[in-house]
């Protein structure tokens, strides 16, 4: 065989076989995107500054060693915070453990248990320059119900074990009927709410003790009494003065010869001049001898202004 032509086979073998390993190996890696691609924070400094266009996200993950209650805090409105407690490719796995707006400020999440946590932060409003942080806060359990009888106002949690006043005693039915808690958590009858008397603290009953223990009904949760308490009018109109007890009557009813001890009436209220703030209505009422200071009050309520 021709000395030339082995040369040249040897070098294109050569060759070709040298080719056919470089080109065999492992393929590039998909780029990370979503939940996947989180930037992980130790957990005792998330806090981040960032930008996001409108309708943008971005995704952070953290771990946490221990049980803890914990809050967001984001310094915009309008971003939707998802936690997610696991990640599937680029999307949190599963539906939200929490799922809030933020507001601007603060937002108490709860109590987490250890493990991993995915956080996912959607802009939907303008682009907007945010700041991010994390705050741990010790776990405090205890009474959170401001009302009850055994309030903690250090804790945190509630820990169902509220105690309340009892109102269902013999005293209390026997003397004013069924009752309920009042807006401190005071005992109240049930038969004040809408009954025409605003119960904001101006009238109280009686306890077993002697005491006098003021009503307020005057809240949401009782629906400011029914309507009662919705109309406060804190100042009379000219040519009006309140009278002995707070109501807005004619200035000039004083020493017209007249005696108002609730015998006239004034836009629906009876009106009551005859005290010693009002000299007995100038003394109208001597002469009738009429000396009661102020209106009869129903269902043993008791005025304590």
């Amino acid at each position: 065989m021709n000395k030339l032509f082995m040369l040249i086979f040897s070098l294109i073998f050569i060759s070709g076989c040298g080719e056919e390993e470089t080109s065999v190996g492992p393929s590039l890696e998909p780029e990370l995107v979503g939940c996947e691609a989180a930037n992980i924070y130790d957990w005792d400094s998330v806090e981040f500054s960032a930008t996001l266009d409108q309708n943008q996200d971005t995704w952070i993950a953290f771990s946490l060693e221990e049980i803890t209650l914990f809050s967001v805090f984001l310094d915009q409105t309008g971003f939707e915070c998802s936690i997610y407690s696991g990640c599937d490719g680029a999307i949190g796995a599963g539906e939200p453990l929490f799922q809030f707006e933020s507001i601007g400020n603060g937002v108490e999440i709860g109590i987490v248990s250890e493990g991993d946590y995915w956080l996912n932060l959607l802009n939907t409003r303008n682009r907007a320059d945010f700041t991010f942080r994390i705050e741990l806060n010790d776990i405090i359990y205890g009474c959170t119900d401001d009302d009850a009888l055994n309030y903690n106002e250090t804790a945190n949690i509630d820990d169902g074990n509220c105690l309340f006043n009892d109102c269902t005693t013999d005293y209390w039915t026997s003397n004013f009927g069924d009752m309920i808690l009042d807006c401190d958590g005071n005992c109240a009858p049930a038969s004040w709410v809408g009954d025409g008397w605003c119960d904001d603290g101006a009238y109280a009953i009686v306890n077993e003790e002697g005491e006098e223990i003021p009503v307020n009904l005057w809240c949401d949760e009782l629906n400011f009494d029914e309507g009662d308490c919705e109309v406060i009018v804190e100042d009379c109109t000219e040519g009006l003065i309140e009278d002995c007890n707070g109501i807005c009557a004619p200035e000039s009813w004083l020493g017209d010869g007249y005696c108002d001890d609730g015998s006239y009436e004034y836009n629906g209220n009876d009106i009551y001049f005859n005290c010693d703030e009002f000299n007995n209505d100038e003394g109208d009422c001597d002469v009738l001898g009429r000396t009661t200071q102020q209106r009869p009050y129903p269902n043993g309520k008791i005025p304590t202004q």
